[in-house]
């Protein structure tokens, strides 16, 4: 019966003054946790809008005050983009000397042998 008057009393089943001040206050955080991340989002790809104008304009503007076509501007831009990519490989390269992760090299040559071991033993 204890039940029965408890809902007669509280018969949308909600609960006390802090229960529902503190589901406010998560559902507000909620809320602006959910702003925030499309915000990232957003922010991202208008950055990536902005290099984009900005990278041609600069392309554009050189052509103008050189005289030059816009497209050999940009294929020298991209020359130029390529090169410093090949740059950055050949110094990663460089300083990538020794042998990386020792142990997953030793684990790999273990299932290596173990593997050429089956061949051996299975039926031929």
């Amino acid at each position: 019966m204890a039940r029965a008057s408890a809902r007669v009393r509280n018969p949308s089943g909600h609960a006390g003054l802090i229960d529902n001040a503190i589901g406010l206050i998560s559902a507000l955080f909620a809320y602006v946790e959910t702003r925030a991340a499309l915000l990232a989002v957003e922010s991202k790809a208008l950055l990536l809008q902005l290099a984009a104008v900005v990278l041609g304009s600069l392309i554009v503007g050189i052509a103008h005050l050189s005289g030059i076509s816009w497209t050999w501007i940009a294929l020298g831009a991209g020359l130029v983009h390529i090169a410093l990519a090949v740059v950055c490989v050949l110094l990663a390269k460089a300083r990538l000397t020794g042998r990386l992760y020792p142990e997953t090299r030793a684990e790999l040559k273990k299932d290596q042998q173990w593997l050429k071991s089956l061949g051996k033993t299975g039926p031929q």
